[in-house]
């Protein structure tokens, strides 16, 4: 990590470093269990994203400016409740909570449904506005952002669920009725998930557990050891894309992993130029590309193919306060497998990041407070 980046993120820790807040009227105060580290986290120490036609830095933004302590995947207990929630019989102290991280206005009519994602403003959430989950302890001024964690998810898991875990979940609810549909007309369909990371492994285990059965799911990556990992935990087959490969053989070869030449569905974790131009050509008529990552860039397709193989292009930006009740439900019932997990203390913060950025991480890297 850049010096540079080291301060700045010593600054923001030092927020963490405070008497146990006081909790809001109409919130509560969340004690930590564990706390996920996202690649969104890495940008915002970087202070810049590559949105393709120009660079904007986070700090420009005076909600992301900081110090402020990071981190929006959260999971732990009930530490306080407001005056107001009391005795409304929903919350209590001591109750597993996961908290959804995204903040709108509060009050639109996307808000009123639990779409904040959708809330033209929608600039704030843990981490990035409001102090996040790297603290023992974190103030939740609304309490229907406290999802309540059923006894059969762990709390390490369910820390994962508000962000990664929604948002493949969003993915794969939008990947499913095309998939649906296409079956109506052939035997098997086929979807592409590009990227074998934790946000891979958690869309591999949503995927199988609400996706027709005969459905043939490939998984693509850089890493042959995270390809290993995936095909472990059930993916139908997985493709290599080489950083060095000569890109008509990378298509040809990920092309012959699906079914008639191609995919019915993509789902680009990544979404660099590279790899959604990529994804692009692999899609099958009639198929659906859903684009997730944030890695940056500009792509180039080919506009009238668009239109003469009526491929569809979906943008997904994490999911909502419902779908995350949903996702709680089905990981309790599926027992769904989280991706493997590497646990760090507060103070390992660094060394954790360090791994994050270099791709040295199997999954995903979760803070860890006195569990």
């Amino acid at each position: 990590m850049k010096k540079a980046e080291i301060v700045k993120l010593r600054e923001a820790l030092k927020v963490c470093i405070t008497d146990i807040p006081d909790p809001p009227r109409h919130g509560l105060v969340v004690k930590i269990s564990y706390s996920g580290i996202c690649h969104s986290d890495i940008l915002q120490l970087k202070d810049e994203v590559d949105f393709g036609f120009e660079k904007k830095r986070y700090s420009a933004n005076p909600k992301y400016k900081l110090p402020i302590s990071p981190g929006h995947e959260m999971s732990g207990i009930v530490h306080s409740i407001g005056s107001d929630l009391q005795n409304n019989g929903k919350l209590k102290i001591g109750d597993r909570v996961a908290i959804y991280p995204w903040r709108g206005c509060g009050s639109c009519r996307f808000c009123d449904q639990g779409n904040c994602n959708f809330c033209s403003v929608r600039d704030t959430c843990y981490g990035f506005g409001i102090p996040g989950g790297y603290a023992s302890h974190v103030v939740v001024p609304e309490a229907r952002s406290a999802i309540l964690v059923p006894d059969a998810v762990p709390l390490d898991v369910a820390c994962m669920l508000p962000c990664a875990g929604v948002t493949t979940y969003n993915a794969v609810s939008h990947v499913k009725p095309v998939i649906e549909t296409l079956l109506k007309f052939q035997d098997k369909a086929s979807l592409l998930i590009v990227g074998a990371g934790g946000l891979g492994l958690w869309c591999l285990q949503i995927a199988q557990a609400v996706l027709p059965s005969n459905t043939k799911i490939i998984i693509a990556d850089i890493s042959e050891e995270k390809l290993a990992t995936a095909k472990l935990r059930g993916c139908d087959d997985t493709v290599l894309w080489s950083r060095d490969c000569v890109e008509d053989d990378v298509v040809a070869a990920t092309k012959e992993k699906g079914l008639r030449g191609g995919f019915d569905a993509v789902v680009d974790l990544v979404n660099s130029k590279i790899t959604s131009e990529r994804a692009f050509n692999c899609l099958l008529t009639s198929g659906i590309q859903v684009m997730v990552g944030l890695f940056g860039g500009a792509a180039n397709f080919s506009l009238p193919m668009i239109a003469l193989d009526s491929k569809r292009i979906q943008g997904i930006h994490v999911g909502s306060l419902n779908q995350l009740k949903e996702l709680m439900e089905l990981v309790a019932e599926k027992k769904l497998t989280p991706p493997p997990l590497q646990y760090f203390d507060l103070d390992e913060v660094n060394d954790a990041i360090d791994l994050v950025k270099q791709g040295k991480i199997r999954g995903r890297a979760i803070l860890k407070f006195g569990v």
